[in-house]
């Protein structure tokens, strides 16, 4: 199996951040593929899924093995970094820092595991 393209619709705005299609060996599409934000600012890529009428979610396509998971989850993030490389991240702050390297410097920031100021503020 190959992923031969990998389509992203960048989404403004909610824990949604983007929605993909990827194309496997040039002739199946699976949309509704989003990256979304979880905790701590990681980036999660969810299966399209459909609403139960219990209310849960349940898969309507995913992969069978952690290989083509872990396959998957790498090529749609690829492009997803490679979209907000081209027209730019939203949250950027005025260093050009993005959302991610924002988040990293605060959890590494000495303040947020001791409540004391990091020595460069």
């Amino acid at each position: 199996m190959e992923i031969t393209d990998v389509r992203i619709t960048l989404n403004r705005g909610g824990k949604v951040r983007a929605f993909a299609q990827i194309v496997i060996d040039g002739c199946f599409l699976v949309g509704d593929i989003r990256v979304a934000e979880g905790k701590e600012g990681t980036l999660l890529v969810n299966m399209p899924s459909r609403r139960l009428r219990n209310g849960s979610f349940r898969d309507v396509a995913h992969p069978l093995n952690t290989e083509t998971r872990r396959m998957l989850e790498a090529r749609i993030l690829a492009e997803y970094e490679r979209i907000l490389a081209e027209h730019g991240e939203p949250g950027e702050d005025g260093n050009g820092r993005s959302r991610s390297q924002q988040l990293s410097a605060r959890f590494l920031a000495q303040e947020y595991w001791t409540n004391e100021p990091t020595p460069d503020e």
